[in-house]
């Protein structure tokens, strides 16, 4: 009897549509939760002895309708439907703008590019440079040399969140400890975008040469785009104009000119806006400038911002850049370079386009008749102040031209080696032919900066062959490099070495030689006899003679450390 009734209410619990098998078991599913109808509420766990009732089939969807209409009463001992999960309104999930930012209930926020930052973003580097080194001068002997050790520490910041966004920022600090304590010899520049007026064809390209430490903001400036069409820099940055190796007369947007016999350039940037436009078809490019920096004068209107533009153009197989620097209360700067291929040489130009009202010149003159001091004898003394026999006058009216032209040609001589050969020449025109006037320009300069080293003369020209790693030296340079002021016919020449040692650790040597006229400009030797001068109270002061000997020596050597 009792085997009967098992059979019976397996039978039963097979056909009853709901059904659960006994004991706990899984519920079986229907054909209508199989091909899509509205799923049903599961019955309830039945004995094994007693099958559970048969549900009636659910009512048919009324038109139009994707939901089963609500059951009219739930059945005895049968647990109600979950509900659905409530729909946020606007007060739950935000508006459309808040879920794009800070992303839906339970989402991940939205970005405004497909670019995601990578796993380290942000790098840290910099550089550490110590250097020793000493000149001499004609007729010393080696314990008077005179010794300098200029050392520059750099740090940087790099951020790159993304491909489309870059932030840098770099500080340089310098320092000399055989430099007199609290001295100071700047740097300055005839104007805003003028030449450097160094103290030593061997000194840094730099903001001092005081003893320090000294501290400057060398680059500080955002990069990212606009619809990926126009690149956009701003903030503290470099940015140079034209093509020549050693003279550089179209290189408006650095305060100071850079020292050609530099080992690497030290010169600080200039704050400013960049837009670059590329046209990637042609080759094209296009850049517009917001100079917002004087080094001379606080720039605190908008009126003293100096705007310029440049445009480079691929016309065959030569580039051509033309570019302009216009700022109000000084006359436009304008600049032409071209740079092309003729057989196995690399040739290039560039012309500087100035005005010459932007120069002053130092001309020697007879001293004032009746300038008279008076001798603590009583007696009386002509004047004859160095300031009386030079004096400082415009360069004149009209246009001023500066023009550098060069070709290099590079030659291999073994699997992996070649040389370079390559030679410069420089037409300053608003540089002296006549180096009587140096002395003038040395006295000026303490007032206003006259003596610009490698642009006082009227004509330069220079020669240097470069090894890079050499046959089997393959962490070797050597490079040999001459630069003469065909003006003044004196010259320096000189070799550098450099040699790495640990992979990031550089060791750098190079030893130059003076030679030509003694006044000129790379010896730089004169004789002021003593002088007269008038004293605010009418006295007679005597200042003692001044004699420079002429360089003929410079050596160095310096360690770099690079990350």
């Amino acid at each position: 009897m009792r085997g009967r009734r098992a059979v019976v209410a397996l039978a039963l619990a097979l056909l009853a549509p709901g059904a659960v098998w006994a004991q706990g078991g899984a519920a079986r599913p229907s054909e209508q939760d199989i091909f899509g109808a509205p799923p049903q509420p599961a019955a309830p766990t039945a004995p094994a002895d007693k099958p559970a009732p048969a549900q009636p089939a659910p009512p048919p969807l009324a038109p139009g309708s994707s939901e089963p209409p609500a059951a009219a009463a739930e059945s005895p001992g049968q647990a109600p439907p979950s509900p659905p999960p409530p729909s946020l309104g606007n007060d739950a999930a935000g508006t459309a703008r808040d879920q794009d930012v800070l992303g839906a209930a339970g989402g991940e926020p939205g970005h405004l590019s497909d670019y995601q930052a990578p796993d380290n973003p942000l790098q840290i580097g910099g550089q550490l440079y110590l250097r020793a080194q000493t000149s001499a001068l004609q007729g010393q002997t080696p314990d008077q040399w005179r010794l300098s050790a200029p050392s520059l520490v750099d740090a940087f910041f790099d951020a790159r969140p993304n491909p489309r966004v870059r932030a840098f920022i770099l500080g340089r600090m310098s320092y000399d400890p055989t430099a007199p304590p609290g001295s100071m010899v700047t740097a300055n520049s005839m104007d805003m975008m003028g030449a450097l007026t160094g103290t030593s064809v061997t000194g840094f390209s730099t903001f001092s040469t005081q003893r320090g430490p000294t501290t400057i903001l060398d680059q500080m400036w955002i990069r990212f785009d606009i619809l990926e069409r126009v690149f956009v820099t701003v903030g503290k940055q470099h940015v140079r104009w034209g093509t020549g190796r050693f003279w550089q007369p179209t290189d408006y947007l650095h305060p100071v000119k850079r020292n050609p016999l530099d080992v690497f350039d030290a010169r600080p940037g200039a704050s400013m806006l960049k837009l670059h436009v590329p046209c990637e078809e042609r080759g094209w490019n296009f850049y517009g400038f917001g100079i917002f920096e004087d080094p001379n004068n606080a720039s605190s209107q908008l009126n003293q911002v100096a705007a310029g533009a440049r445009a480079e153009i691929v016309l065959g197989g030569a580039e051509i850049g033309i570019d302009g620097l216009v700022k109000r209360g000084q006359n436009p700067r304008l600049g032409i370079d071209i740079s092309t291929g003729i057989w196995d040489f690399d040739v290039y130009a560039d012309v500087a386009i100035r005005w010459a009202e932007d120069f002053n010149t130092v001309r020697q003159v007879a001293p004032p008749a009746g300038v008279m001091c008076t001798n603590p004898d009583g007696t009386t003394t002509v004047v004859d102040d160095l300031s009386q026999q030079y004096q400082v006058v415009p360069l004149g009216t009209g246009i001023t031209t500066q023009a550098v032209g060069g070709i290099n040609w590079s030659r291999k001589y073994n699997d992996n080696d070649l040389f370079t050969i390559g030679a410069e020449y420089f037409y300053n025109q608003p540089g002296y032919s006549d180096p009587s006037l140096y002395p003038g320009l040395l006295f000026n300069n303490l007032h206003t900066p006259m003596l610009n080293f490698f642009y006082t003369g009227k004509h330069y020209a220079s020669l240097f062959v470069s090894l890079p790693a050499p046959y089997s030296w393959n962490y070797t340079t050597f490079t040999l490099s001459t630069l003469a002021n065909l003006s003044d016919w004196s010259a320096v020449t000189r070799l550098d070495y450099s040699l790495t040692l640990l992979t990031h650790l550089t060791l750098q040597a190079f030893a130059g030689v003076h030679y030509g006229t003694r006044e000129g400009e790379f010896r730089l030797g004169f004789d002021i006899a003593a002088q007269t001068v008038l004293r605010p109270d009418g006295t007679c002061q005597i200042i003692d003679p001044i004699s420079q000997q002429p360089a003929i020596l410079d050596l160095g050597v310096a360690l770099r450390v690079k990350i």
